[in-house]
């Protein structure tokens, strides 16, 4: 069984992050907490039809697992270096799943969320986690389309009906992304990692992480030539937040 990298809640992050939601290496994560924030991941779920009468705990509170390492450097992470690439606990897809299971008694987490960092450079063991949730939760992860070339099997793997993913666009051109990531752009790897999410029938929507507004219409257009309108079906853009963690500086 895989032994996953589990980054504890740490360092800078603990300036946005309240002690109560904290469960020993993980968090809880109350999507509509103090009026609600940009996560629309319980709407898009309940409009797809994901969520299913025997599925157990709330869809607005998610059990948050914060995986080691990340490929980009944006400034803008409230997670920061520290809780990306600072230290590390071992925990097996069983031993994950048991923790959650405490949270759904303790807190009503239903949702389980593998989170980065970039989540997906893990993305040939989300099957062994999905299947040890048994479709009993929803399952909630994110793709950036960049941490490397996706694999066809690996996507018809987590193409689950239990399971909904959001799909990170960090820039619309290569100076867009380049600011708001600290990293250039592969866009051959971009729009081959996208069809085959469409080829595969993956469950995913599109967010867009602080785009240049004067290209983002074009870069929609493109999208929808290439895949059809349907694409950008509960898409949403994310607008940057100042967060305690970074307020002396990047995240980097």
């Amino acid at each position: 069984m895989y032994k996953w990298r589990v980054c504890p809640i740490q360092g800078r992050q603990l300036l946005d992050v309240d002690p109560d939601d904290i469960i020993e290496d993980f968090r809880i994560c109350k999507t509509y907490k103090s009026g609600g924030g940009y996560d629309q991941f319980p709407a898009i779920a309940q409009k797809r039809g994901i969520i299913k009468p025997h599925m157990l705990g709330s869809r607005d509170i998610q059990f948050v697992v914060q995986l080691h390492g990340c490929h980009l450097r944006c400034p803008y992470c409230y997670v920061t270096r520290d809780g990306i690439l600072g230290e590390t606990v071992e925990y097996t897809s069983s031993q994950l799943r048991t923790k959650f299971v405490k949270a759904l008694a303790t807190h009503g987490a239903g949702v389980f969320h593998l989170m980065g960092g970039a989540p997906a450079l893990y993305l040939t063991h989300w099957p062994e986690l999905l299947d040890m949730l048994n479709g009993d939760f929803l399952f909630h992860s994110d793709l950036l389309l960049t941490e490397s070339y996706y694999n066809i099997s690996e996507l018809e793997a987590i193409a689950r009906p239990e399971a909904l993913y959001a799909v990170n666009i960090k820039g619309v051109t290569d100076t867009d992304h380049l600011e708001n990531t600290g990293s250039p752009i592969n866009w051959d790897m971009f729009w081959r990692n996208l069809t085959l999410l469409r080829m595969t029938r993956v469950n995913f929507y599109l967010t867009f992480t602080a785009p240049d507004p004067i290209n983002l219409p074009r870069f929609c257009n493109d999208l929808e030539y290439r895949y059809g309108g349907d694409i950008l079906d509960d898409s949403f853009v994310i607008k940057l937040k100042q967060y305690d963690a970074i307020k002396e500086g990047p995240a980097w």
